[in-house]
């Protein structure tokens, strides 16, 4: 196979590079156009003034927090449950 083989529109898989020469991949690479890099979004420079008032990460932190205390409350219940009943098996068994 040879880079002249390839049709000038059809696209380079990384199967189809890995089998060429180093030679031949260059030359491939080379008849790529250059890439098309997207320009980014404008956003305005200021934000509207709602916007500057909300606090919109305030509930959502307290709501985290909560649900994170429940949890170590929850597991530190179940924790010391097991601890006292292996306790009481541990008596019995003398």
């Amino acid at each position: 196979m040879n880079i002249h083989q390839l049709a000038p529109n059809e696209p380079l898989s990384p199967e189809l590079v890995l089998v060429l020469s180093p030679e031949l991949r260059a030359q491939a690479l080379a008849r790529l156009p250059a890439p098309v890099w997207l320009k980014p979004r404008r956003q305005a420079a200021e934000p509207p003034e709602a916007a500057v008032h909300e606090q919109p990460f305030a509930p959502s932190l307290g709501a985290m927090l909560a649900a994170r205390v429940g949890q170590l409350a929850l597991i530190f219940v179940a924790v010391t449950i097991f601890i006292l009943s292996m306790s009481l098996v541990a008596n019995a068994m003398r």
